[in-house]
């Protein structure tokens, strides 16, 4: 089954986190894949520490937000991306985790660095494996294909008055 964490608000990797423990609490097996992620977040270390629990960010030449890339740095990092994603599709099909987390996969694909088909091809190829997709949106056709769908919806953030994200709290 298919879980989409959406919107604009925060709390999208923080479920996933909390859906991946869960998975791991009841003897699961977890890939769990962080994607445009510019810094060591706080569950990385954490994530990085529990068995049957197997983390990957895909090697990205430029780890800083997508808005202060160059052209060429924006053309490197989606070449970074897509070859790790289908190294990470490699470890999907081979492995039999019973969770996978591709963490801000929605983003990578509104962003043009991934092919929606390429992921709706990975998921239709693994029925049997439970898929969490985070992001700010989700097309039509992945909110068909979901059995889950969260809307994260911003009211009010700290940022918006100026407050910088805070260690342990945003990142």
């Amino acid at each position: 089954m298919i879980h989409i964490y959406i919107g604009d608000g925060k709390g999208k990797t923080t479920a996933a986190v909390g859906q991946a423990i869960r998975n791991l609490g009841s003897g699961g097996k977890v890939l769990f894949a962080q994607f445009l992620k510019s810094m060591e977040t706080g569950e990385v270390n954490i994530l990085k520490s529990l068995d049957d629990l197997m983390l990957i960010r895909p090697h990205m030449r430029h780890r800083k937000f997508i808005w202060h890339m160059s052209r060429t740095e924006l053309d490197e990092t989606k070449t970074d991306i897509l070859k790790g994603f289908n190294d990470i599709c490699g470890i999907i099909n081979k492995d039999g985790f019973s969770l996978v987390v591709l963490d801000e996969v929605l983003d990578i694909i509104s962003c043009g660095f991934l092919e929606e088909p390429v992921l709706i091809s990975l998921l239709e190829s693994r029925p049997e494996t439970e898929f969490v997709l985070t992001g700010r949106e989700a097309s039509e056709k992945l909110r068909s294909m979901a059995g889950y769908i969260t809307l994260m919806k911003k009211e009010k953030h700290p940022f918006d008055r100026g407050i910088k994200a805070r260690k342990g709290i945003e990142y």
